[in-house]
């Protein structure tokens, strides 16, 4: 067994500027795009939620064009402050909001939807979404800002009990384990809203009042009676809010350096999800990535499972059409056909997925192909002191296969950001011309292209993250209904 530290890899920001992370490297030199005309430079923001939401996050948003300072901490790098968001800040960009583009939900509709025995989150999803058309309608906006308020969200988190048999006969897998009766597993109204507004051809920010109320707006339970996650300082908020926004409206922030002899990529994340009467087979769908971490969703065919093995997979046939779908999405958007291909899948390849994917490969005359599966692995690692092991930390176990702390403690911060034992990547190379230690470093960069999130220290690499959560989405998308393909509609 073989242990290495991998150097934290920088992202590019604007101007050429560098820095291994991203709130500095924003500082520093602002977006990737910033003073091209593909930049945001006017960010136009409609705003769906009853007058005292709408209120709250306004307010909020207007206090954030200036500065919100640091919070009291030692860890500097962990906590910096929040330049601004405004032509004058490092974003070169503001945010504007208009009364066409704000709408109003009256309490007695929030209490109508309420008091519904159940499919709260789909009536609660469809009311937003039918004021936010009106809105969309009249043209303008470039996201929605979706804010439900405290008291909906309570009524959303908080189990229902089971309906009475005779009136109502439960789906399969809505009762929990104990036999309480109490319904487990309800869509959660974030990705609901999200699937039932895909119509709305509009990106959504969906927004809780902790979010602009800080501690106000907490809640002491999380989803279920869970405890709630703890509350990110202020400036924090602000970071991974405008620039969760700044990419929705279709700007760039940043993304991996890149060496001018690396061959061109296309990154294709595969996952797999039931549909939500848990009856039919998992369904793969596949994310398609470049190294600006602009993603296309591919939507794939049904997979199977196997009596002697409980993994998903796909047929060959299946497989190839995927991959010959991923690099048409992938050829539309750039014009050409990448160098290479790496495809991460969430489990690991048979003889079938392999055969169709290098078909798929051969057909487009696609030379260089890497065939990567990860998990997350049971084995843990444990430094001497306090501290878990470093983010960037490789265990590398056999020729074929690696783990690798995509979470842990980070130098430049000079702590463990997180609040649980980190567990590793574990990834096995199937087939595919490229070193293991490459397919390391690469994944170890991938990990640092999440919009929703400034703190560098991602878990997953945005291949596999982003397709568990098209995933989750994807199955509340109603039948026949509209799917976007960016995945600025999924985040």
């Amino acid at each position: 067994m073989n242990l290495r530290s991998l150097i934290e890899p920088e992202l590019e920001f604007g101007g050429g500027g560098t820095h291994v992370d991203v709130r500095f490297g924003l500082m520093a030199s602002g977006p990737l795009d910033r003073g091209t005309p593909l930049a945001p430079s006017v960010l136009r923001v409609g705003i769906v939620g009853t007058e005292e939401t709408v209120e709250g996050i306004r307010g909020w948003l207007e206090k954030c064009r200036d500065e919100v300072p640091a919070k009291d901490s030692r860890l500097a790098n962990l906590f910096p402050r929040f330049p601004g968001f405004s032509p004058d800040s490092c974003f070169r960009s503001t945010l504007q909001f208009h009364d066409r583009w704000t709408a109003t939900i009256h309490p007695r509709e929030i209490e109508a939807v309420k008091d519904q025995p159940r499919g709260v989150a789909g009536e609660a999803a469809d009311l937003f979404v039918e004021h936010a058309r009106r809105i969309v309608d009249q043209g303008g906006p470039m996201v929605l800002i979706c804010v439900p308020p405290a008291e909906l969200l309570a009524a959303l988190d908080t189990p229902h009990p089971r309906p009475d048999p005779a009136d109502e006969e439960l789906d399969e897998g809505s009762e929990d384990a104990s036999g309480s009766g109490v319904r487990a597993d309800r869509p959660s109204f974030h990705d609901v809203l999200k699937a039932r507004g895909m119509v709305l051809g509009v990106p959504i920010q969906m927004t809780r009042p902790s979010t602009y109320l800080g501690k106000k707006g907490r809640r002491r339970k999380g989803r279920g009676g869970a405890p709630a996650k703890p509350l990110q300082d202020e400036a924090t908020r602000a970071w991974n809010y405008h620039m969760a926004l700044y990419y929705k409206a279709g700007g760039v922030p940043w993304r991996l350096t890149r060496d001018v002899s690396d061959l061109t990529t296309c990154f294709v994340g595969i996952s797999f999800f039931r549909t939500l009467d848990r009856e039919r087979l998992l369904t793969s769908v596949a994310q398609v990535f470049n190294e600006r971490g602009e993603g296309v969703i591919v939507q794939g065919g049904p997979a199977r499972l196997e009596k002697d093995d409980r993994h998903p997979h796909l047929s060959g046939e299946d497989a190839q059409k995927l991959l010959i779908g991923a690099l048409a999405a992938y050829r539309q958007e750039h014009k050409t056909m990448p160098a290479r291909v790496v495809v991460h899948k969430t489990s690991a390849f048979d003889g079938g997925e392999r055969e169709g994917f290098l078909a798929a490969a051969d057909a487009q005359r696609i030379d260089s192909m890497d065939l990567v599966s990860m998990r997350r692995s049971l084995t843990r690692f444990f430094r001497v002191g306090t501290y878990p092991p470093l983010r960037g930390t490789e265990v590398h176990l056999d020729d074929s296969c690696r783990l690798l702390y995509l979470r842990g403690s980070v130098n430049f911060f000079e702590t463990y950001p997180g609040l649980y034992v980190p567990r590793p990547l574990e990834f096995y190379k199937d087939h595919g011309p490229s070193t293991m230690a490459a397919l390391s470093e690469e994944i170890f960069g991938l990990s640092k292209l999440n919009w929703n999130n400034t703190q560098f220290d991602g878990g997953d690499p945005i291949t596999v993250r982003a397709a568990r959560h098209v995933g989750d989405i994807l199955k509340n998308v109603p039948t026949g209904s509209t799917i976007q393909s960016r995945f600025r509609f999924f985040m």
